[in-house]
């Protein structure tokens, strides 16, 4: 299995950073994507790809919308340089975001199509964030999408017509541990919208424990926190939904996520 997106460079876990990696191991996570929000983080990102793991571990730089209205002047700058840096290093977490109202809507689209056109230019994946705000970042794509190596769209709720939006624009679609909680409508009607070779697993830890899932035990990680060895869940709630075989969605979407992310097998 592979999960697509986390950030387990999250000072959070810097206790135990190296017991939830063996948890993913033992759960059956081979490869993970950390993805980046600013660049406070980077070198944390940066770090977790160069430290010996069970699990590889395929980085991302990018920043999030909710931290774009503090940037340093030479933000775009520092971002190309971690690209190159790292090599097949993906773009991300990028996006807009409707559910922070604090943070500035033009300077979030701004921020974004900035990073995307980066992502061109350097030829690299993109990881984008939609919450509440799925339809807007279609149009936002759309004259971007047909040169990009790879799109990926992180915890995707939205409606059908614009599954099929994206579709064309050549997306994946990763889901999560909202797929484990029965009343999550929108995201299940999401899931089951998508063709299984489209969809991709995450778990977004430390963020987003998914219901019945195991939080991170080892101190000093605060309580409440989630961890990549719940991906199995996700696959197991995926396949319910789908009525398909658990390790067949576990294979077909880790195949996936391993192809968008340039990652060896």
């Amino acid at each position: 299995m592979f999960d697509a997106h986390t950030h387990l460079q999250d000072a959070r876990l810097a206790g135990c950073r190296e017991d939830v990696l063996r948890a993913a191991a033992a759960a059956g996570v081979t490869g993970l994507c950390a993805c980046g929000t600013s660049p406070a983080d980077w070198d944390g990102v940066a770090a977790l790809a160069a430290a010996a793991s069970p699990v590889v571990i395929h980085p991302a730089f990018g920043v999030h919308p909710w931290f774009c209205d503090d940037l340093p002047a030479d933000w775009l700058e520092r971002l190309d340089a971690c690209l190159l840096a790292h090599p097949g290093a993906a773009v991300g977490e990028i996006g807009i975001d409707g559910l922070r109202r604090a943070s500035d809507p033009p300077r979030q689209r701004r921020v974004f199509t900035a990073q995307v056109e980066l992502a061109i230019r350097r030829r690299r994946t993109v990881i984008v964030h939609g919450a509440r705000c799925w339809g807007a970042l279609a149009d936002l794509l759309q004259p971007y999408a047909a040169r990009l190596p790879g799109l990926v769209l992180h915890a995707f709720a939205a409606s059908e017509p614009l599954v099929q939006t994206f579709m064309a624009q050549g997306a994946f679609f990763s889901v999560g541990g909202a797929l484990c909680n029965p009343g999550a409508r929108r995201v299940q009607a999401a899931a089951a919208a998508i063709p299984l070779d489209r969809l991709l697993l995450e778990t977004d830890a430390p963020d987003m424990l998914p219901r019945g899932g195991l939080p991170i035990a080892s101190p000093p990680a605060p309580p409440g926190l989630n961890q990549p060895a719940n991906l199995p869940r996700v696959a197991r709630a995926l396949a319910a939904l789908k009525g398909l075989d658990e390790a067949a969605v576990a294979a077909a979407t880790g195949r996936q996520a391993r192809r968008v992310y340039g990652v060896s097998d």
